[in-house]
C-alpha cells in the first residue's frame, strides 16, 4: 500500500527539507527483480536491528560512549517525527555493526548522527523490503503527456556488466547482498520491465521485516520497457525507454511493420529453447551445391555487425608480420587490382589495414570513404597461451580468432578443422590465458548481424568466385539475387542484438 498523503503535503509545502531519491526496480524474469539507485545524500541511517547491535549503511570508527542521535518517522506512518538518543556500548573499527546501550524504540532507516559519525553517497537504501544498490545510472527526457505518443525517456547506465554476473557479489559494499545474474549481458536488457519510483529521504524508515503492515510514502511510480540500445561505448550504454502503453497494444498482424530493423535474435531459431527465428547457422556454416558436377561446397562466412566480412588472415599474410606480394596494396594508384582481391594496407606504424576490392581495375588507395574498397577483419585460430592484444586506437581492429577448431598448434597454422559451434571472437582485454566465449570478460563475438536488409542479403545470398571452402573462403562483392530470403525479418520494431 502507497500513501500519498504525506508526500502530497511535502509538494505542496513552501520548502521540502528532505532529498528526493530515486530508486529503480528491474524486472529480469518472474523470479527475479534488481534494485538499483543512483546515489543520494550523505545520511547515516539503520539498516537492521538485532538486539543492541545495530547494522548501518556505512562502516563507522567510533568510541565506546559516543552519544548518538536517531530520527526517523513513526512507525505508524502518522507523519510525526520521532528522535531518540542513546550511547555506543562499545568501540567500532570500519564496521557496519554498532554496539549500542539499547535500542529500545529504535527501527530501520533511523538517520544517525553524532561525534565521529561519517557518511557516504552511495550506500545501499533498505525501501519497501527491499535492498536497493548503488549503480551509476541516469534518467533523462521524462515528460507527462495527456495526449498524443508519450515520450521515450532514456536510461544511461555504466557499462560494467561484471558489477551484476553471478561471479561477483551483487552488491555496493560488504552488507551480505545477493548473488548476481549467470551469463549476464547488457545486451540482455533490451525487453525487460523498469519501475522508477521515487520518494524524499526522510520517508526511507521502514523496517523490512514488518513492511506489509505499514504504508509506503513515495511519489507514484513509472514504469518502462527498455526498447532498445540507443548508444554504447566503453564507459556508459544509454537505453531508449517505452512506455508499456506503445508495446502492449495487439494488432493484426501480429507484428506492427514500422521500422527498418530485423526484430529476431541472430542465428536464433532453436527447437529447443528458440529466441528468434533466424535460420543463419550459429558457426557461419554455407553449403553450395555444385551442378557440374553433383558435389557440395562447405563455406564458412562471418561479418562483423558493420557488415565487414571477416577472412582468414592468410589469404593475405606470407607471414604473422608479412604479406604476400599479390596481396601488398603500394599506398598509391601505381598498383592495379582485380574484383575481389583481398589486399593489406601498411597503417604506417607497422601493421595493417585490409580491404577487398569492389570493383576490376581498381588503382584507388583504400579507405573508409572509397567505395571501390570494403574493408575487411582478418582472424587467427585460437592458440591456448598465446598473448592476445587490444587495438587501443580503433577496437575494431584488436586481434579476431575463430574457435573452437582442432589440429592448429600455432597462430599461423594453415591446416585446422571447424566444428558445428566454431565462430569469430574479438578480444577485449589483452590477455593469453582466456577461452572465448559468448560470456567471457576478455572476449565478444565478433561475428554479428547488422539487423539491416543488406546483412541479410550477404549471409543467405553468399556467392565467391573462389573454390576455397572453410577459412579460404572469400565472400564476394557480388551477391547471389536468387537465392530468397527468409520471410518475416524485415522490417522489425525495434533492434535487437
Amino acid at each position: 500500500m502507497s500513501n500519498k498523503n504525506l508526500i502530497a503535503a511535502d509538494v505542496q509545502s513552501l520548502e521540502v527539507e528532505s532529498g528526493l531519491v530515486s530508486l529503480y526496480d528491474l524486472v529480469w524474469d518472474t523470479a527475479t527483480t534488481l534494485h538499483f539507485h543512483p546515489g543520494m545524500s550523505t545520511a547515516v541511517r539503520i539498516t537492521a536491528i538485532n538486539g543492541n547491535n545495530l547494522t548501518v549503511n556505512v562502516a563507522q570508527t567510533l568510541t565506546s560512549g559516543v552519544t548518538l542521535t536517531f530520527v526517523g518517522y513513526a512507525a505508524d506512518s502518522t507523519g510525526s517525527t520521532t528522535t531518540r538518543t542513546t550511547t555506543t556500548s562499545a568501540d567500532v573499527s570500519n564496521s557496519t555493526t554498532v554496539a549500542v546501550t539499547s535500542s529500545t524504540n529504535l527501527t530501520v532507516g533511523m538517520t544517525i548522527t553524532g561525534s565521529g559519525v561519517s557518511g557516504t553517497d552511495y550506500s545501499p537504501i533498505v525501501f519497501d523490503g527491499n535492498t536497493y544498490y548503488a549503480m551509476p545510472m541516469q534518467m533523462g527526457k521524462i515528460e507527462l503527456k495527456n495526449d498524443g505518443a508519450q515520450n521515450r525517456p532514456t536510461l544511461v547506465i555504466a557499462n560494467a556488466e561484471s558489477i551484476i554476473r553471478s561471479s561477483s557479489v551483487f552488491q555496493n559494499a560488504e552488507d551480505g547482498g545477493t548473488n548476481g545474474l549467470g551469463n549476464f549481458t547488457i545486451d540482455k536488457l533490451v525487453g525487460k520491465r523498469i519501475t522508477h519510483r521515487q520518494t524524499l529521504e526522510k520517508y526511507l524508515t521502514l523496517d523490512p521485516s514488518t513492511v506489509s503492515t505499514k504504508s509506503v510514502v513515495e511519489y507514484p511510480k513509472r514504469t518502462y520497457i527498455i526498447d532498445s540500445i540507443k548508444s554504447k561505448t566503453n564507459i556508459a550504454v544509454a537505453l531508449e525507454l517505452a512506455s508499456p502503453f506503445d508495446l502492449e497494444g495487439i494488432k493484426l498482424p501480429n507484428r506492427q511493420v514500422i521500422g527498418k530493423y530485423c526484430p529476431w535474435v541472430y542465428t536464433g531459431r532453436s527447437f529447443t529453447t528458440p529466441t528468434g527465428a533466424c535460420t543463419w547457422h550459429k558457426a557461419g556454416k554455407f553449403t553450395q551445391y555444385q551442378t557440374s558436377d553433383s558435389s557440395t561446397r562447405g563455406y564458412r562466412v562471418y561479418f562483423t555487425d558493420q557488415d565487414e566480412p571477416i577472412v582468414w588472415k592468410y589469404l593475405i599474410h606470407a607471414s604473422p608480420t608479412g604479406l604476400k606480394g599479390a596481396n601488398t596494396h603500394p599506398g598509391d594508384t601505381s598498383g592495379s587490382f582485380a574484383l575481389d582481391a583481398l589486399v593489406g594496407l601498411s597503417d604506417g606504424s607497422g601493421g595493417f589495414t585490409y580491404w577487398r576490392s569492389n570493383v576490376a581495375s581498381n588503382s584507388t588507395i583504400p579507405s573508409s570513404s572509397e567505395s571501390s574498397w570494403q574493408q575487411l577483419r582478418v582472424y587467427e585460430p585460437f592458440i591456448s597461451g598465446q598473448t592476445y592484444s587490444t587495438n587501443s586506437s580503433d577496437s575494431r581492429r584488436s586481434e579476431m580468432v575463430i574457435y573452437p577448431v582442432t589440429g592448429a598448434i600455432s597462430k599461423d597454422d594453415t591446416t585446422f578443422t571447424f566444428s558445428n559451434t566454431t565462430t569469430v571472437y574479438r578480444v577485449t582485454v589483452t590477455n593469453g590465458d582466456q577461452t572465448p566465449s559468448d560470456n567471457s570478460n576478455y572476449w565478444v563475438r565478433a561475428d554479428q548481424c547488422g539487423k539491416l536488409l543488406t546483412s541479410c542479403k550477404k549471409r543467405f545470398q553468399f556467392n565467391t568466385g573462389s573454390v576455397g571452402q572453410a577459412q579460404y573462403t572469400i565472400p564476394s562483392t557480388d551477391t547471389v539475387n536468387q537465392n530468397i530470403l527468409p520471410f518475416g525479418g524485415f522490417p522489425g520494431s525495434r533492434r535487437h542484438i
